[in-house]
């Protein structure tokens, strides 16, 4: 099979501007730190000039950002591989299940695609252990040295088989005939175990998740350190949990009953361009990542005419733009369509796993309190208090002693009394009672009352509740499967303002936050 440089030199249309361009966000994507234009053009084997014109380009998409130090990845990168996420139902069908998982067994669940010969993890959930496989979304490992990819491999043809086979290197450690028959007791036993083959210490069981047609799909798996789990447990215990988690993951895609049921479709996830379009900047990378991430949950597949359409090209410029894209393995061709591949994961996903939920909301929340003239902050239930992950403040005369990690008493603030709405009657039995000198209203019954009134109108009010002259309105803060994962708040330290600016002004515009936040709530975000 020619590698994508080689079916460059056969196919005119290809547009290497576009292959380099994405081969210096790769280089961004491989880097833990900053790297200088000299650095990048020596990686990516360009000029430096060539290689300046692209930083600058993928600076003024947002995709990275300029320091001292150099260059590096920006955290609307993101955009790239939610692309893929947002299109695919798949990831989003199994979190859930993957969840309860983690519930059960106390040990991380995963969801794995194969493409190009490699396993791609596009859904996890990591268990609170010290010790776990260093594996994020968007890693991606050779499929013939884990149990997840054995049972991706069960589901090709003989001779699609035989051909991936003779690829593998005597270097890799892995003998061919040793991985053939790994592959065939999966096909026949219907899971396949890897014991410390990839990563010393670590164990893992997979089985596959097939489609209507019984063809194979993805794969889900479970990892543990060889030290709490042993080889007989991934048999007896984890395999029957897997098989029930793909059937009802299944399920969700393809109910019995009919169709699936509809996705919600995300606001775009446009993102700001931070500086002004430079005049060298690469019409060819700009126009490529547009089409890369032009596809979600509303366009999941796109003909030539619709991303003509979606991105504004003309359809040869379209046609030739898809057709490189394809041949560097980050489209795929369905029928007449194209579909978003999990390669596009590389592309700056490896970000995710360094930021957290205050890194991504710092420019929304800064934008926020210029408009509303308060302080707003995201807090998260942490046991019976709130805390507090983000906070910009308003200027005031008067110092709130509230930063990102202070916690405060959940109920007593309008940020706790959203997230503790939701949770299960028996929570509030574990809450602190009031004590006299403040406004808070003995007894739990009446704090009943008002989370379920703060749960059937989502949001809340709270009144000088927590401190003499403070009040808040929260709304919570949801990620793109509907799940609550958060709270934004706005408030005032001034009593001057009337009870109704407070719900007429400030809630709307929370809503409106809100709305935009989805798509930064990332699965695998340090929140």
């Amino acid at each position: 099979m020619p590698s994508a440089a080689e079916a460059a030199v056969k196919d005119p249309d290809h547009v290497d501007s576009l292959e380099r361009g994405l081969s210096v966000l790769g280089a961004f994507s491989m880097q833990e730190g900053a790297l200088s234009v000299a650095d990048l053009a020596a990686r990516v084997g360009i000029t430096r000039t060539a290689a300046r014109r692209f930083a600058l380009t993928l600076e003024y998409l947002g995709y990275a950002h300029q320091s001292a130090e150099g260059y590096s990845l920006a955290p609307g990168v993101l955009e790239i591989g939610d692309a893929y996420l947002r299109s695919n139902p798949l990831p989003d069908a199994a979190h859930p299940h993957l969840e309860e998982l983690v519930r059960l067994v106390g040990e991380t669940a995963s969801l794995t695609v194969l493409h190009k010969r490699r396993v791609y993890y596009t859904a996890r959930v990591a268990a609170d252990r010290i010790i776990t496989a260093n594996i994020t979304l968007g890693t991606n490992v050779p499929a013939y040295s884990t149990a997840t990819g054995r049972v991706l491999l069960g589901g090709l043809d003989p001779d699609e088989l035989e051909d991936y086979l003779s690829t593998i290197e005597a270097a890799s450690g892995f003998d061919p005939d040793y991985v053939r028959a790994r592959i065939v007791e999966a096909r026949e036993q219907g899971w396949a175990v890897a014991d410390q083959e990839m990563t010393t210490g670590i164990r893992s069981v997979a089985v596959p998740l097939r489609n209507p047609e019984q063809r194979i799909i993805a794969a889900l798996n479970i990892s543990a350190h060889a030290t709490r789990v042993h080889t007989a447990v991934l048999e007896t215990d984890f395999v029957p949990l897997l098989q029930s988690a793909a059937q009802h993951t299944a399920d969700t895609l393809w109910p019995s009953a009919g169709l699936a049921p509809g996705r919600p479709t995300m606001p775009p996830a446009h993102v700001a361009r931070p500086i002004a379009r430079p005049t060298d900047a690469i019409q060819s990378v700009e126009r490529g990542l547009c089409i890369l991430t032009a596809f979600d949950e509303g366009h999941p597949t796109m003909n030539l005419a619709q991303i003509s359409e979606r991105c504004r090209l003309p359809r040869s410029a379209a046609r030739r733009f898809v057709r490189t894209l394809a041949s560097l393995g980050y489209l795929e061709p369905q029928g007449r369509s194209f579909v978003p591949t999990p390669q596009l994961l590389e592309l700056g996903y490896s970000l995710l796993p360094k930021l957290s939920l205050a890194d991504v909301a710092k420019p929304r929340l800064e934008a926020l309190a210029r408009k509303l003239g308060a302080s707003v902050s995201i807090g998260v239930l942490d046991g019976k208090d709130l805390r507090y992950v983000a906070r910009v403040s308003a200027p005031s005369p008067l110092t709130v002693n509230i930063r990102a990690g202070s916690r405060v008493p959940a109920h007593r603030t309008a940020m706790g009394q959203v997230l503790l709405s939701l949770q299960p009657p028996g929570t509030l039995q574990d809450l602190p009672r009031s004590s006299g000198g403040d406004n808070t209203s003995g007894g739990l019954a009446e704090l009943a009352d008002t989370l379920a009134l703060v749960r059937e109108q989502d949001w809340s009010y709270v009144d000088q509740l927590l401190e003499v002259g403070i009040r808040a309105v929260a709304v919570p803060l949801r990620n793109r499967r509907g799940e609550v994962v958060a709270a934004l708040s706005a408030s005032l330290h001034d009593a001057s303002t009337p009870d109704q600016d407070m719900t007429n002004t400030f809630l709307p515009a929370l809503r409106t936050a809100a709305d935009d936040f989805v798509m930064d709530l990332r699965d695998g975000l340090d929140i």
